[in-house]
């Protein structure tokens, strides 16, 4: 039977006809097959103990891999999501939050079904672990108090995280993959409610966050004395390599203090910046 050409598909005309569409589905073909392959590389390449720390070279193809989560997540939630009109931001902020809480249960009961869940290791109280849940709950809530935090502990504390990996975890392909895009949430989170959502930052926001990041710090540092624990690294420094911390305890927490009074204060600086060029109107921030 001939095929009728005069047949109108509205869904064909649709993506014919919004390049905005036609260019998304192209992005995310092509972004399919590179995670497909990502993924294949990493099952064949990785065999590493389970939870033994795995420290990723600096310039390694793993090191590679995690920075191209954080590109294909900042294209996604700071380019693409904000030009599709249709979608409810808050469904798409709902729906980040799900995975990511989703993603961590997974981690937990892989941990608890292998047996190797552990009070002094497996604890979600190490910086980026709670950066993490301040953001679900930011993603969830729209709570501009915890987003200030992940804004100031996420993006700092998750580069940092891409420039000196550390999987806590091990290195198989479950945490590989949860660390990196758990770590590349808190920097691209904070960034789309400070750019699209508009948010900005309030004024003396540096110390605010960091008196109170103190308080988290050594209460952390209570549970790690009680349970012998390492959370956050205030007993001892980590043990991937960092300019900034050297020593034992006490004295690399020194490094800490210095380096949280530059990463902290140049994110005061520029994200008002930022905010004053680009005259964000920051409402939110209005009765504080």
């Amino acid at each position: 039977m001939k095929k009728n050409s005069s047949f109108f598909n509205p869904v064909s005309y649709l993506y014919e006809t919004n390049p905005v569409l036609v260019g998304c589905a192209g992005l995310f073909h092509r972004l399919k097959k590179i995670v497909i392959r990502l993924k294949k590389c990493i099952l064949q390449s990785t065999n590493l103990p389970f939870m033994d720390h795995y420290i990723v070279e600096i310039g390694s193809l793993d090191w590679l891999y995690g920075w191209l989560v954080v590109l294909i997540l900042g294209v996604f939630a700071l380019r693409i999501i904000p030009k599709i009109q249709s979608l409810n931001p808050r469904h798409f902020e709902i729906a980040w939050g799900a995975i990511l809480f989703l993603m961590m249960g997974i981690e937990h009961f892989e941990m608890i079904r292998a047996g190797v869940w552990d009070l002094q290791y497996s604890l979600p109280l190490q910086m980026c672990s709670l950066s993490g849940f301040l953001l679900i709950f930011t993603l969830w809530f729209r709570n501009k108090w915890t987003y200030l935090f992940v804004l100031f502990w996420g993006v700092s504390g998750g580069l940092h995280s891409f420039l000196t990996p550390e999987h806590t975890l091990g290195g198989e392909p479950l945490f590989f993959w949860s660390y990196n895009l758990w770590h590349a949430s808190i920097i691209i989170g904070p960034l789309y409610f400070f750019f699209i959502q508009k948010w900005g930052i309030p004024k003396r926001s540096f110390l605010k966050v960091f008196g109170y990041t103190h308080v988290v710090w050594i209460a952390v540092g209570l549970i790690d004395w009680e349970i012998g624990a390492n959370y956050m690294y205030v007993l001892e420094p980590p043990a991937a390599e960092n300019p900034f911390v050297v020593g034992k305890f006490p004295y690399h927490l020194i490094g800490f203090e210095i380096a949280g009074i530059i990463h902290f204060g140049l994110t005061a600086v520029i994200f008002s910046w930022i905010q004053k060029r680009r005259s964000i109107n920051a409402g939110i921030w209005a009765s504080t």
